[in-house]
């Protein structure tokens, strides 16, 4: 779980209850402790409480939950998760504006609502199909008075996914964000329900509309890559959650063939329950590997390629680094706390591209191609690629290799 996440320690229900009293005629003896209490898990009205108590005490958010519709699942953490991987995503590349999109807000609007409570500087627009989730998702935009920070449309079916982009062509988004319907069909979703018939969060209060879509998440996932290939860099960051490991294998696969190469995968795991988030760009941007890539050997054949490069190298070599950077023509570098900042335009340390120089006469002005930072700790040397299209990942790793080689030869 991540490690800004307020749900990494057990719930105290006791301690909830006094915060939001209503909590307390759910409350059941813990079967772990007598001195302890719990709610019935697979009580429908149990669970909406707990989660408007979640809420309620740790956002201030006050929201209306239908017994018709899903009610999410805040005590897990896995909602909470999500929203603070976007947030690391957005702090890698700051910017002056943060608008999101949420695309099947639901009824509760949780993700503008958890977003918006955590980033105060943060706006949405949120999408919905079902008419009564449309409404009510307006409701509690408006009940915790965020009406001018959320904008909420409704979504037609035959709309593209991403028609917020189309709809707003002069705006400029962040990120988006989607919890698909998981399943293909009704009989899916009845298949599923009874392989958990043990669990002890099994109940489920959600609409089809809200569980079901044609091809079920993999193929929902797979319209938005494919809309957002036409769209670009329209939005930073396109991301989606998903429910199967399968549908994963799949999206990766289409990235691939569509030849988009910055990708960031993670994972969210709370007790049973697995989720996984994948997001993908068409800017430069490149994100560290602690955010895009996860240490799981059953994923390593789906994770994107690594943005950071550790090299190591004896502890009394270390402090020659500024001496070989700066031996290097042509490069830009910032001194800062615990790195420095190095930008290069184009490659001046190989052999073929001295050669390339003396040949040349004229030298143009080049836009910036690499972004990286030099982290240096005893021992070791951490390069990090921030900047860079994918056809200059090269560049990146002989750089890196160039100077590893420098530091290590200096006497």
């Amino acid at each position: 779980m991540h490690n800004r996440n307020i749900y990494r320690r057990a719930t105290d229900f006791i301690e909830l209850a006094k915060a939001y009293p209503e909590l307390e005629n759910h409350l059941i003896p813990s079967p772990s402790s007598s001195s302890l209490k719990t709610i019935d898990f697979k009580n429908e009205e149990s669970q909406r409480c707990l989660t408007k108590a979640l809420l309620y005490r740790d956002f201030g958010v006050d929201v209306v939950l239908p017994e018709d519709r899903l009610c999410p699942p805040v005590c897990n953490g896995i909602l909470l998760n999500y929203v603070l991987w976007i947030q690391d995503i957005m702090r890698e590349h700051p910017s002056s504006s943060v608008c999101g999109i949420d695309i099947g807000t639901g009824a509760s609007a949780i993700y503008p609502l958890l977003a918006c409570k955590l980033e105060l500087d943060w706006t949405f627009v949120a999408t919905e199909l079902d008419d009564a989730s449309f409404q009510l998702a307006e409701s509690n935009i408006s009940r915790n008075h965020l009406g001018n920070r959320v904008r909420v449309l409704q979504a037609h079916p035959g709309q593209p996914i991403l028609f917020p982009l189309n709809k707003y062509p002069d705006e400029s988004f962040s990120f988006t964000m989607c919890n698909p319907p998981f399943y293909a069909s009704l009989d899916e979703v009845t298949l599923s329900a009874e392989g958990k018939a043990m669990d002890p969060n099994a109940v489920c209060t959600g609409a089809p509309v809200e569980m079901v879509t044609p091809g079920g998440e993999a193929a929902f996932v797979r319209q938005i890559v494919r809309e957002s290939k036409q769209l670009g860099a329209r939005c930073r960051w396109y991301t989606s959650m998903l429910g199967k490991m399968s549908s994963l294998t799949e999206v990766v696969d289409l990235l691939k063939e569509l030849s988009i190469d910055n990708y960031a995968i993670t994972e969210f795991v709370q007790g049973q329950t697995r989720r996984w988030a994948i997001g993908w760009s068409f800017t430069d941007e490149r994100l560290p590997d602690s955010i895009s890539r996860i240490p799981n050997p059953a994923l390593r054949s789906l994770m994107p390629p690594h943005n950071n490069i550790v090299q190591s190298v004896p502890g009394d070599k270390v402090v020659e680094i500024r001496e070989v950077l700066s031996a290097i023509s042509g490069l830009e570098t910032e001194l800062h706390d615990g790195y420095v900042l190095v930008r290069a335009k184009e490659d001046t340390w190989s052999r073929s591209a001295r050669r390339k120089r003396k040949r040349d006469a004229v030298h143009l002005p080049l836009a910036c191609k690499m972004v990286c930072t030099i982290k240096v700790s005893k021992g070791g040397v951490e390069y990090q690629w921030v900047r860079g299209a994918g056809s200059e990942r090269g560049l990146f790793d002989s750089f890196c290799s160039h100077v590893s080689r420098k530091i290590l030869a200096e006497r």
